[in-house]
């Protein structure tokens, strides 16, 4: 029995090689996550290109709640505006426009600042200009503070992940948006 014990330890140890072989040459994978919470996951939150876009939950003017994180999946265009805002009365049409064309693969969140509004302005304009893209209301101004909005109108373009791409200050015309949303996708 004594002369069986060395020959028993020399196959245990080369069993246990054997094994740990295989686990290094072919390590055991794992399920595929879905790659857009893996990449929001290691991106740093923020308003920068880059950036993960801040999260943020509001209503729609029919009292709806809607969060940013929602529309992951297509880009987005997050617009900070205003009623009284001459600019962004030039824009509206524009927008309008390219979202009607291409609402399948692009989001329009139009961000009032209630805050310096009313909302039955907003409700007004609504109307007037025939918008159909989603209005949220920032009754506080926090949403329009924490994305440094300072001009108006001001716009951060998002990807399909919820990664800001671009920040543009002023007015966008249905080109410029079509040239944008290219260059995201």
């Amino acid at each position: 029995m004594k002369r069986l014990i060395p020959g028993m330890v020399v196959v245990a140890c080369l069993a246990i090689y054997a094994v740990v072989s295989i686990f290094i040459d072919h390590p055991v994978t794992k399920p595929q996550k879905d790659t857009s919470q893996e990449v929001s996951a290691q991106v740093e939150e923020g308003i920068q290109n880059g950036n993960l876009a801040p999260d943020f939950s509001l209503e729609t003017l029919s009292g709806d709640k809607v969060k940013l994180s929602d529309y992951r999946g297509k880009v987005v265009f997050l617009n900070f505006w205003a009623t009284w805002c001459p600019p962004c009365k030039a824009e509206m049409p524009h927008m309008q426009d390219f979202y009607e064309e291409n609402s399948d693969q692009v989001e329009i969140v139009a961000v009032n600042i209630t805050s310096n509004d009313s909302v039955a302005s907003v409700e007004e304009f609504v109307k007037q200009y025939h918008l159909t893209f989603p209005v949220l209301l920032d009754l506080e101004g926090e949403q329009s503070e924490k994305f440094a909005t300072i001009t108006i109108p001001t716009t951060y373009i998002i990807d399909k992940n919820g990664i800001i791409k671009q920040r543009l200050v002023g007015p966008m015309s249905k080109d410029s948006m079509e040239e944008l949303v290219s260059s995201v996708k």
